[in-house]
């Protein structure tokens, strides 16, 4: 008699077996197993046999190739993304084709290299540790962003000529205006400075002493702006999307850049930090949903099926009365 572990190991290895197998490999797994259920002469077959009931097995092979060939690559390339998404992953420049150029909505895609650090001097936007940006964010980068934006959307793009307003068969009076992130970036590395933003007090924001060391590097045509600062604006109002729209656009700078040059810097952080939040929150509850997903489907009936253990999660798989030991 095979140990409740060992089975419940061979168990969540063919699980994930038959997950991670080429298609091919599933259907002729799938094949295998069925045949290996009705023969009498496969070895190892009739050994688990004799440890687990007809339904119990049924079940155990049942489970995972029906949900693991599909759920769990689906899930594994999710992850992936989520956790690029988190830690601010450097895109990569790919060549489009000619298809895929007619139906891009950002006309800058792959054109501008990601930059670390634009060499600012001074300190950093204070509270800017809570955003967890991949480089450190310094005060006058957000400034240099800041400083070529006034209090009205129109200053961050030309809403009416992005490529989302030339789509066919969209509305030609109310045309849905999508700002991609990178194109955001490109406007504000091309646009003007207007000057350096100051407090409610009419103070330059950061102090006079770095106002004297940066101004000078900021108000540059094209002066060089790290990536971090600029997905820091940006995520004050897309709130981790990658596209924005320009009624959140105009909401978020008549909050913290009014007019053409003061600046709520705390205003601002608070946003930027929220905006952040959000994303946070729902790779936490796509973990939650996962969690519960694979512990109905996978693991709860295979600890009662193998190992006579409940831990709740559904009543999938059967537990011996006599000797099942309830978790939760």
């Amino acid at each position: 008699m095979r140990s409740p572990a060992f089975v419940l190991a061979t168990a969540l290895l063919a699980s994930t077996a038959s997950a991670f197998a080429p298609p091919f490999a599933q259907i002729s797994t799938a094949a295998g197993a069925r045949s290996s259920t009705s023969s009498t002469t496969t070895t190892t077959t009739t050994s688990i046999a004799a440890d687990l009931s007809g339904g119990e097995l049924a079940k155990a092979v049942a489970i995972p190739l029906l949900f693991g060939g599909g759920l769990i690559p689906a899930a594994i390339i999710a992850n992936k993304s989520m956790v690029g998404t988190l830690m601010k992953k450097r895109p990569e420049k790919k060549e489009l084709t000619d298809e895929q150029k007619k139906t891009c909505l950002d006309p800058t895609f792959g054109q501008a290299d990601y930059v670390e650090s634009s060499g600012a001097t001074g300190k950093n936007l204070p509270g800017s540790d809570l955003l967890f940006a991949p480089e450190p964010i310094p005060l006058s980068d957000i400034v240099a962003i800041v400083g070529r934006m006034s209090g009205d959307a129109g200053s961050v793009a030309d809403w009416g000529n992005l490529p989302s307003t030339k789509l066919p068969n969209v509305s030609q009076t109310n045309p849905p205006m999508w700002l991609p992130r990178a194109t955001f970036k490109a406007n504000i590395r091309k646009a003007k400075f207007q000057g350096w933003p100051v407090d409610d007090k009419g103070r330059p924001i950061g102090g006079e002493e770095l106002r004297a060391a940066e101004e000078a590097r900021v108000k540059k045509q094209g002066a060089l702006i790290g990536d971090a600062a600029l997905d820091a604006v940006f995520d004050t109002w897309a709130w981790g999307a990658n596209i924005a729209t320009p009624d959140k656009v105009g909401n978020q700078l008549r909050s913290w850049r009014p007019d053409g040059q003061s600046f709520n810097q705390l205003g601002f952080t608070t946003a930027a930090i929220g905006g952040r939040a959000l994303v946070g929150i729902a790779a936490l509850s796509f973990v939650v949903i996962q969690v519960t997903a694979y512990g109905t489907l996978f693991i709860a009936p295979a600890l009662r099926a193998f190992a006579n253990v409940d831990i709740g999660f559904g009543t999938m798989g059967e537990c011996d009365p006599t000797m099942c030991t309830k978790l939760f």
